[in-house]
């Protein structure tokens, strides 16, 4: 998990957001989106924030995959002695495809309408369906420093 913040931003003013957008984006799973529109409304809420029709911030997120191949060379094995001459052994490789999912939650500045908060997680997903469960850790771990240490220090 990662997070930039912008050091200027007035975090402790902060006590009420509102949606940035409400439709789901287009081509992606409109029930995956209210699950981490959920997930994001009831971590906020344990941390004192309130939903508004209007309020001092906006919230966005961003979802998405990326596909790639993972090869391993577990290693040669099994030592033969080789009938034309010389030891050998059998090589063994393992190839798999892994999809990686990135959630990214957006901060915005209601007033200014400026980016003033980023994080971002990524993880191997291993099926299409992903429980409320594994959203909400997800997306408690993307806000684990929202607001940021140093603001909330103030």
């Amino acid at each position: 998990m990662t997070y930039d913040a912008d050091p200027s931003a007035d975090f402790s003013r902060f006590r009420t957001y509102s949606w940035a957008y409400t439709a789901a984006p287009a081509g992606v799973n409109p029930l995956l989106t209210q699950r981490v529109k959920t997930a994001v409304e009831s971590v906020l809420a344990t941390r004192g924030y309130t939903q508004a029709t209007s309020g001092e911030f906006a919230i966005g997120f961003t979802l998405g995959s990326r596909d790639r191949v993972e090869v391993s060379s577990l290693g040669t094995y099994g030592p033969y002695f080789r009938p034309w001459g010389g030891w050998g052994g059998y090589n063994q490789v393992d190839v798999r495809n892994i999809t990686d999912g990135t959630l990214t939650i957006d901060i915005y500045d209601a007033a200014s309408k400026a980016p003033v908060w980023h994080g971002t997680a990524t993880q191997e997903v291993t099926s299409t369906t992903l429980s409320a469960e594994k959203v909400t850790a997800v997306v408690t771990a993307v806000l684990a420093n929202f607001p940021p240490p140093a603001a909330a220090a103030k």
